[in-house]
């Protein structure tokens, strides 16, 4: 993936559908964790799931079990799976009509899903929600669609509602990644800029390293692929290999080396991923 620094966002919304409806990629369900180029195992994306969850565990406790969910750009329906076992009602909205389909297919016993094949740029399902979960979906959306969707937003929350962020980030401004796969990785700071444009005064902020465990080893692969290119390209084995690697000294790996990084201003991998969340009495 080649990323380069801009000062303002532009890439192609059908580019991106495209992308996202490409049944060559391989399965959606990894596609949708973008654990699909890497031959890491399943269980990279079951971990970064559960660490997710566990992040923001207590601003998912905050939403009534009773509550209406929607989540925007849900993909293969990872985190749907998720808000279906805690509450009451749940929407998912999706472009990709194979993200839709594999997502049904995951979600066929659930009867409290409802799935929406739909662009977020055009009509939102009415509400009120408890809680508007966007999972990495702004970053494959231009600012002025990101702050233009996010002015919608407070109009279909409750009162004490709030929506949640979930994006892959950079450390300073913002970064495009061009070609075949186009996405907008903007900072946290940036973000804080369009939440304010889009009229919400405060937003809480949180690393997610869960995302950082899956992308460590990603990066790992991708040194592999350049140093020792005597070894094939892709192998489920070597990516098998080197998550379990990894997985064997989590607590060096994914917990202790990226708060050191981060503490010595060290970016890498150069991805990071952060939740936001915005309350309905933040405007």
């Amino acid at each position: 993936m080649k990323l380069s620094s801009c000062s303002e966002g532009t890439i192609e919304a059908e580019v991106v559908r495209r992308y996202f409806n490409q049944p060559s990629h391989g399965n959606a369900g990894a596609v949708s964790m973008m654990a699909h180029e890497h031959n890491l195992p399943a269980d990279a994306a079951v971990y970064r799931l559960r660490q997710e969850v566990q992040t923001i565990s207590d601003w998912l406790d905050a939403v009534p079990v009773t509550g209406r969910v929607l989540d925007l750009g849900c993909g293969a329906g990872g985190w749907l799976a998720v808000f279906a076992n805690r509450y009451a009602s749940v929407i998912g909205m999706e472009q990709s009509s194979m993200m839709v389909e594999a997502a049904r297919e995951r979600m066929h016993m659930s009867t409290n899903i409802e799935f929406i094949e739909g662009d977020v740029r055009a009509e939102l399902p009415d509400g009120p929600f408890d809680l508007i979960f966007l999972g990495g979906l702004c970053m494959y959306l231009n600012d002025g669609d990101t702050t233009t969707l996010l002015r919608t937003l407070p109009s279909r929350l409750t009162s004490g509602g709030s929506i949640i962020l979930r994006e892959s980030t950079v450390r300073e401004g913002r970064s495009i990644a061009e070609g075949e796969y186009q996405a907008v990785y903007r900072s946290p700071s940036v973000y804080r800029t369009l939440f304010i444009e889009a009229g919400f005064r405060t937003s809480e902020v949180r690393r997610n390293y869960g995302y950082n465990a899956m992308v460590t080893g990603e990066a790992l692969v991708n040194l592999r692929r350049r140093w020792m290119p005597f070894l094939p390209t892709e192998s489920p084995f070597l990516g098998a290999l080197t998550w379990w690697g990894l997985r064997s000294t989590a607590l060096v790996s994914f917990w202790l080396l990226p708060r050191v990084f981060s503490l010595l201003g060290i970016t890498w991998p150069q991805l990071q991923n952060h939740f936001f969340r915005l309350r309905s009495g933040s405007r």
